[in-house]
């Protein structure tokens, strides 16, 4: 099993548009115009322009957004270039150029240019598209702190407290803090692997994943796991998925009577367990009942539920590489909802079930981003070098708590939705980012 979509076995395996144009309908003589020949005839409009007005730098900067939209990024810079040359002072065509030098990878250049842009006289009205491009348009607050890992941090219902795993003590154990990072309690104390902690509706209720059942001396990434439910009142845990078969990453429903969770129990190929194609099940805890959702050959996983109860949103690479979908509770309905270069993991829901965040490599390493329940509006929320993973929102979508091993262990850290980034405090995000580039 791919060890992305696994997030299993441990810390450092688990953390992991095209050019839209409109269909043109025909000629008058109907005779149908493929997208070739629009861009086609698109770009000789533009070059021919360009040659009717040399000097005019507005006709360069469109044919530079023509072939920018194309990907031929060399002809892009060359006609920004020109661009400039007329009018140094055109941000529009700056911004452009930076975006294209973060395609070419030229981070440093990119950054010194959005300086410039944000330094100009009207740079102000640049903040926002640089923020985006920038890909941290908000700011991010460290909440954890020690010489050893904590991570899959979960909100509970009020907002008041996140419950996660630390590995503090030897061995990964449940762990319980008040939003503000005080207030750490250690919910459970044994020898085995409790993982993966999540909250429902009830404030009093989490789900967890421990190996605690298999009890024979083998190595963890040896070792399945089974699902526990735990009341944090009475500290009182009971097993509610039991299965041979390796089960994991739970997703509590809004009341508490669901589980959603992952197990390769379908595949009866006569392979490790790690390499057997995982699937989502469907336990209704009040009636008793198990349903399986997914049935392919590839890995599905990472489910998360909608506060509502109706939809599930997942990760599969039934389409090669790792991408979220979503479907009902019932297994119907799956609709995909990225399709990026990158990797996808552990999409999750805001309580009001407009939005989705997730993390994914499309840049070459971990970041958070967020979309529209339908797909849309992809937003990315870190840049980091580092690993970045299992976001997930607060219930009144104010902030999304995520883990990073950007301090050397994996920590908690949260981003503030409400307040992003000011110009002053963009400019010096960029000076700072262009002194670690140095």
């Amino acid at each position: 099993m791919n060890a992305f979509n696994n997030i299993k076995l441990r810390l450092l395996a688990i953390i992991i548009v095209g050019l839209s144009i409109l269909a043109c309908g025909g000629t008058k003589k109907n005779v149908e115009i493929t997208t070739t020949d629009f861009q086609v005839n698109q770009l000789s409009l533009l070059e021919e322009n360009v040659k009717s007005n040399p000097t005019n730098p507005e006709v360069h900067f469109r044919l530079a957004q023509a072939y920018s939209d194309l990907d031929s990024l060399n002809l892009a810079m060359e006609s920004i270039k020109k661009c400039l040359e007329i009018n140094p002072d055109y941000n529009d065509a700056k911004l452009l150029n930076s975006s294209l030098l973060l395609k070419k990878n030229q981070i440093k250049q990119a950054y010194l240019e959005f300086l410039e842009i944000l330094d100009s006289e009207d740079g102000v009205e640049f903040v926002s598209e640089i923020r985006d491009l920038y890909g941290k348009p908000y700011p991010i607050y460290k909440l954890t702190r020690g010489e050893f890992n904590n991570a899959f941090p979960c909100f509970s219902p009020d907002d008041r407290r996140i419950v996660f795993q630390s590995d503090r003590d030897g061995n990964w154990e449940i762990y319980l803090m008040d939003v503000d990072g005080t207030q750490e309690n250690r919910l459970t104390n044994n020898s085995s692997q409790d993982e993966m902690p999540v909250f429902g509706s009830k404030e009093n209720l989490i789900a967890f994943t421990s190996t605690r059942d298999d009890t024979a001396k083998k190595l963890r990434a040896e070792k399945k796991r089974n699902i526990f439910l735990m009341d944090l009142n009475t500290s009182k845990v009971i097993r509610e998925i039991a299965h041979e078969a390796d089960d994991w990453y739970p997703a509590l429903s809004d009341k508490a009577r669901q589980i959603v969770f992952v197990s390769e129990r379908d595949d009866s190929r006569d392979v490790p367990f790690q390499d057997r194609f995982s699937d989502i099940y469907f336990d209704d805890i009040k009636k008793n009942q198990l349903l399986r959702l997914t049935q392919n050959e590839a890995d599905d996983g990472s489910p998360a539920i909608s506060s509502n109860g109706k939809w599930i949103i997942f990760t599969s690479n039934r389409t090669g590489s790792f991408q979220i979908f979503k479907m009902d509770t019932r297994g119907k309905l799956v609709e995909q909802l990225t399709d990026l270069k990158g990797n996808c993991g552990s999409p999750h829901f805001s309580h009001d079930g407009k939005k989705i965040t997730f993390f994914a490599n499309i840049f070459g390493s971990h970041d958070i981003f967020t979309m529209d329940n339908n797909g849309k509006n992809i937003v990315r929320l870190t840049h980091s070098p580092f690993q970045d993973g299992y976001p997930n929102f607060s219930s009144d979508k104010r902030k999304i708590i995520f883990h990073s091993n950007r301090s050397g262990k994996y920590q908690i850290y949260w981003i503030d939705l409400m307040n992003p980034l000011n110009h002053d405090e963009l400019m010096d995000e960029l000076e700072d980012a262009i002194n670690l580039l140095d």
